[in-house]
């Protein structure tokens, strides 16, 4: 198994952290507590296995980002919080656990269906913990079968069928690494692209558009 270095982890998450912190406050204000000890104990057990290190790092820095709510006055809610590509806000521990439900029960259908090797992630996803959700039925998750592909990043559009994955980075270290890279230099992650968004009150937040 790759040597896995935590403070790695650590500086990369800092970075892209602080960047939200300094040019999209309303994003950095949705960020939660870290998730108490005994929280991902009880994940653990529920999955069955021990998280991937950088995820559980990541948990205990924050339990996922929460939802806006519309300004008194407002129906609409400003989209803070939904900070990663493809508008992927990160999940807490409760919300890892219900989306895991789903995943597996997701990847037993398509075992009956017998479409996939046996190694295809689309049968695998028993072993894949989700991190992140955005609103279209999607899903970002950290692969966690033993073997090369152990801790990478796959986003799956699980509610438009698109069950190959795409993958995103070999580790979270690696993902928010280059999307700090990305905002630093307005630069690009994959065919996303860091776009401000403000809204009439000034309050601004991180979107990520496709340019093709």
């Amino acid at each position: 198994m790759t040597q896995i270095d935590l403070s790695a982890f650590e500086r990369e998450w800092t970075r892209f952290e602080s960047w939200l912190q300094a040019n999209s406050p309303a994003d950095h204000a949705m960020l939660r507590r870290p998730a108490a000890p005994e929280q991902l104990i009880e994940l653990e057990s529920r999955l069955g296995f021990e998280l991937h290190p950088e995820l559980r790092a990541l948990l205990q820095q924050h339990d996922g980002a929460a939802e806006p709510v519309a300004a008194r006055g407002s129906r609409r809610r400003l989209p803070a919080g939904a900070f990663l590509p493809s508008g992927h806000r990160l999940s807490s521990v409760d919300d890892i656990a219900s989306m895991y439900d789903v995943i597996v029960d997701v990847g037993e259908d398509n075992i009956d269906a017998d479409l996939w090797e046996d190694d295809a992630l689309a049968v695998n996803l028993h072993r894949c913990v989700p991190f992140a959700l955005p609103n279209d039925g999607g899903v970002a998750f950290v692969d966690h079968r033993p073997g090369p592909s152990y801790g990478h990043v796959y986003e799956m559009g699980i509610g438009s069928g698109d069950l190959d994955g795409t993958l995103w980075a070999t580790s979270l270290t690696q993902l928010f690494k280059t999307l700090a890279d990305a905002l630093e230099s307005d630069g690009s992650f994959l065919y996303y692209w860091p776009t401000p968004f403000e809204d009439a009150s000034g309050h601004r937040c991180l979107e990520w558009q496709i340019r093709t």
